[in-house]
């Protein structure tokens, strides 16, 4: 009889045992997986910047370019870019160019909003899961113990 309980105890023992190393090994991938999710979220950021700054920069560019042009034209009339309705252009491109720098920007934080929202997401699926291993540890630990006092109670009834 006292085989059966050793063996019972034993059989406890090592279910706990594979459920603890199991329980780490689970964590740890969570853990990985919460690392990874920052770090992606990172360098898509870092991307999305630097596309911004490129993206700006082509539009000073381009905006450099159309005023040297047109004051160029006017030179070429012998008008002045400094007043009345060349300076009203010029006036007209540099605020087109504020506008769209600013759209591009709203668009730079809407998207870096939404990848702040999606990683927040992820490291909360992954918080839960690891509550979810540590109860399910919990209860197995528990069931683990109950197991070896059953054993032990049977043995000593006997």
């Amino acid at each position: 009889m006292e085989a059966i309980v050793v063996a019972t105890i034993a059989a406890s023992l090592g279910s706990a045992y594979y459920t603890k190393v199991s329980y780490d090994r689970q964590r740890k991938a969570v853990k990985s997986a919460n690392r990874s999710a920052k770090e992606n979220a990172r360098l898509q950021d870092e991307q999305a910047k630097l596309a911004l700054a490129e993206q700006q920069r082509k539009n000073r560019n381009l905006l450099r370019q159309q005023q040297a042009t047109y004051k160029a034209n006017l030179g070429a009339l012998g008008t002045s870019n400094r007043s009345g309705s060349g300076q009203t252009y010029l006036n007209a491109l540099q605020r087109e160019y504020d506008i769209e720098d600013k759209y591009l920007q709203n668009q730079a934080k809407i998207s870096s909003d939404a990848l702040l929202n999606s990683l927040g997401n992820t490291t909360n699926t992954n918080l839960l899961r690891l509550n979810s291993l540590n109860s399910e540890s919990r209860l197995n630990s528990i069931n683990s113990l109950g197991n070896i006092a059953t054993g032990l109670s049977r043995t000593m009834i006997k």
